[in-house]
């Protein structure tokens, strides 16, 4: 009997301490996506090294069928396509596949990334072929 006795209190001390230690788990996102809007019309002046600075013109149209996205450089004379490879929390990636005006000054593949800067601007950056180009794109009105 005064084994119940001493059991019952030590029993509630160990549930009660127990209750003391608990912590709210930590919510888990699985957001693959920034909670950015990207599709739509862009522009912007890029730079690369060893060169003068040029327009870019893009159109997101679907991150599901690539040809619809186009993207023309004036200045470098060449357009193609952005295929939708994936998204971080902080930005879009797309593969760039240039197909209309290949030349010395237009490299045929590459990779973009896009980061979102504010609700209508997009940091730009394109890595292939040994060349890098950056610049700032602004959404423009779709016509």
């Amino acid at each position: 009997m005064a084994r119940r006795a001493l059991a019952i209190p030590l029993l509630v001390l160990g549930l009660a301490l127990a209750a003391c230690g608990e912590r709210e788990e930590p919510v888990i996102t699985t957001e693959d996506e920034p909670q950015f809007e990207i599709t739509g019309s862009w522009a912007g002046e890029l730079r690369q090294k060893g060169r003068k600075p040029f327009e870019v013109e893009a159109r997101i149209v679907s991150l599901e069928r690539s040809k619809q996205n186009i993207v023309r450089y004036t200045g470098i004379d060449c357009s193609g396509t952005w295929d939708f490879l994936g998204a971080t929390t902080t930005a879009y990636r797309f593969r760039e596949v240039i197909d209309r005006g290949k030349s010395k000054t237009c490299k045929g593949k590459g990779t973009v990334e896009l980061t979102p800067l504010a609700q209508n601007s997009v940091d730009y950056q394109f890595r292939g072929g040994g060349v890098t180009s950056r610049g700032e794109l602004e959404r423009r009105a779709s016509g």
